[in-house]
Parts: structure tokens; sequence; C-alpha cells
């Protein structure tokens, strides 16, 4: 028996949180629950879904990208990454997959589908729900919260869901006297973006005991994801009954989108006067490596990177997984275009940072630790060539 390492409680700030039950080192993955056997480094979601536009490009089960894909031949919108991830998706698929043939070739949002999947489960296993820290029923739906314009999009959300369910799974009573919208609306203020190694957020899932940890500025915790299963990590030493906290917003989140068409214009005529520190010229910055890259521009590419570094480490104070990343991303670039001292700097950088945000075993870890090697190996090989 593995000891939980967190424990619910009641905060005088914010209501409900976790906090620690004995001292926990930096870096150390954090169980939520005493485990027999399994998977005790990492927690696997209620219930979750491929985002849409990744909907044709990562697998509907371990959720990995740039594998060739099998289509569900019934759905025709799920699809996997070999015939064993079929089989292991198929009892969450199996409810869904007529849905999703009832509709095709349209799509419900995320948040649709996601609850569709929470929906199901709950039918099928109402006993499931009891076995989290927090369950689906205690979670606020806020709705009193919601302005009248939030409520109305609500409502539609709620009846493309009814349509997408059909009748025969609307007509069914939910436990703990939970409603579709009520429901949707806990999905709405508690889900977690499912991310992949390099930060794209490739799903949505609910995680309900991970709802209890409240944000801080400065969170001596991080969350990270091992394909769908999400787990929770300290960066910092943590204190006996110190409370759990995570950072709720990414400095250059999706919303920053819309900001930035705004903003586009005055970064692009003052470019001088504006900092790469700012926020929506850092995202510029991000937006122009990716589309250089694509097109295979790779010293263009390198030379926004290099811009992105000393902002990334003022906005993500270290250890920060999107720092870890941005400086696996540079290395790549300086290590492929042969500047392999600088390539090393910055790969040895990105492990510092992820044996504590990441663990020693994530696959994105053993990746940076390959990179070096092989950095490394060039560098002596140059040496001795040399002499």
């Amino acid at each position: 028996m593995m000891a939980a390492h967190a424990e619910r409680f009641l905060t005088a700030r914010a209501g409900n949180g976790l906090r620690a039950v004995g001292e926990i080192k930096a870096g150390a993955a954090i169980r939520l629950r005493e485990i027999k056997g399994g998977d005790a480094q990492s927690s696997a979601p209620f219930a979750f879904c491929v985002a849409r536009k990744f909907l044709q490009s990562a697998c509907h089960n371990c959720v990995r990208t740039g594998q060739k894909l099998l289509r569900c031949s019934q759905c025709k919108t799920a699809r996997y990454c070999s015939v064993q991830c079929q089989k292991e998706a198929w009892p969450e698929h199996k409810s869904e997959c007529p849905c999703l043939k009832r509709v095709h070739p349209r799509i419900p949002t995320d948040s649709v589908r996601l609850t569709a999947r929470i929906i199901f489960r709950l039918l099928s296993d109402p006993a499931a729900d009891g076995e989290e820290l927090y369950s689906i029923a205690e979670h606020q739906p806020h709705l009193e919260d919601m302005s009248d314009e939030q409520r109305e999009g609500l409502t539609h959300l709620c009846s493309t869901l009814k349509i997408y369910l059909g009748q025969e799974n609307t007509d069914r009573s939910l436990p703990n006297g939970l409603t579709p919208i009520s429901l949707l609306a806990r999905v709405t203020c508690n889900c977690f973006s499912i991310s992949n190694g390099e930060l794209q957020d490739v799903g949505v899932g609910l995680y309900p005991s991970m709802s209890l940890l409240n944000h801080d500025c400065r969170p001596n915790c991080v969350v990270v994801f091992l394909g769908r299963r999400l787990q929770l990590r300290a960066v910092r030493h943590i204190q006996p009954n110190e409370e759990l906290t995570i950072s709720y917003t990414e400095v250059l989140a999706p919303q920053w989108e819309e900001l930035l068409k705004e903003s586009e214009s005055l970064v692009s005529t003052h470019a001088g006067a504006v900092p790469d520190s700012n926020v929506y010229l850092l995202r510029l910055l991000d937006l122009a490596m990716d589309a250089c890259i694509s097109l295979d521009q790779y010293e263009n590419a390198l030379g926004f990177g290099n811009r992105t570094l000393g902002p990334y480490q003022l906005h993500y104070p270290d250890p920060h997984p999107s720092r870890a990343v941005e400086l696996l991303r540079v290395g790549k670039l300086q290590h492929y275009l042969g500047k392999l001292e600088d390539a090393q700097t910055n790969f040895r950088q990105a492990y510092d940072v992820m044996k504590v945000t990441h663990g020693t075993d994530h696959p994105l870890i053993n990746e940076v630790r390959r990179k070096l090697e092989e950095c490394q190996a060039e560098l002596r090989m140059n040496t001795q060539t040399y002499y």
C-alpha cells in the first residue's frame, strides 16, 4: 500500500483545497489517494475527449500524434494509432459512437463531447463518482454567478448536447440529482486541457480530485501529462499541512489570440519601442518561429527563438514546464544548424528544469537526455577531428 501525499481540507481563503499530509520534496510526484497497485504516480481522467482540432491527428485513446491512425468504421470520427488502442478505448467509445454517427459530419464542441462521456460513465457506473476525493456532484456549477449572456450560451450548448445524446439517453435519470446543464457548467469550470510534450492542448478531461487545487501566482505544484493521465508534481519543498497550489492561468494561453489581432498593428508599427518581454510580442515571436519551422526556414526560426528565451525566463520563473519546452525547441534548432555549444547549454537547462517538473522517467525528459548525449558526442568528435 502506497500512502497518499495529500488530503482534502477547508481553506480560509478559497473553500475546499488540498494540503500535504507530510513533507514533499521538490520534483516528487504527488499521490492523492492510497494505491494498492497500478500507476501510483498519475491520475486517470473520470472522462476525457480529444480536442476538435486534433480529431484527425491524435489517437483517441493514448492521445499521441504523428502516427498513422485507424478510423472507426461506424462513426468515422474516432481514430486510433493501433488495434490495441482501439480495443482499450471501446468501453468509453461504444456509447458515443452512435451519437457521433448520428451527427456526422458535424462535430460537437469539446465541452459537449466531454459532458456526454461523463454522462455515459455516470449512467453505466454511478459508484465511480464516489471514488474521488471530490465527487462531480460536489463540484459547484456557479450558474448563479453567470451573466445572462453566459447562461444563454450554456442553454444553447445544452440543446446541442441533448441532440447529440439522442432521446434514448436524455430520458434516463442521472445520479445525485445532476442534470445535463449543471454538468456542462461543472465541466466549463473544472476541466483540464490535456497537453502533449510540446504543450499543445490535444484533449480535455475531468479529473475530479484535482479540481480541489486552488490557484496561486507562485504555485508549489505543476501539472504535466503522460498521455491522458495527469501527474501533479512539486516544484519546491512543501511542508506538512501546506496547501497545494497550481497556476490556473498561462501567460501565453490561447485567449491571447484575439488580443494579438488587435495589437499586431501596434507591435509592427512601433517595433523598436516594444520590448520582447511584452507578452503580445512574445506570442508573435512564438508564432513566427512556428511558421518559419513549417516553411523550413530554420535560421529565421532560430532568430525568433533566441529572442523568446529571456522573456520566457521572466514570465515563467524556474522551474516551469513551458520554459523547459521552449529551451528544448530552441536547442533542437541550434543542434540542427550546427551550433552545438549553444544547443548543449539549452539542453542542459531544459533537463535541469524537467527533472523537477516532469520527473526522470517522463518521455520528454528522455528526449532531452538523448539530444544532449548526441550533442556532446558530436562536440567530442569535432574536438578529436580538430586535433
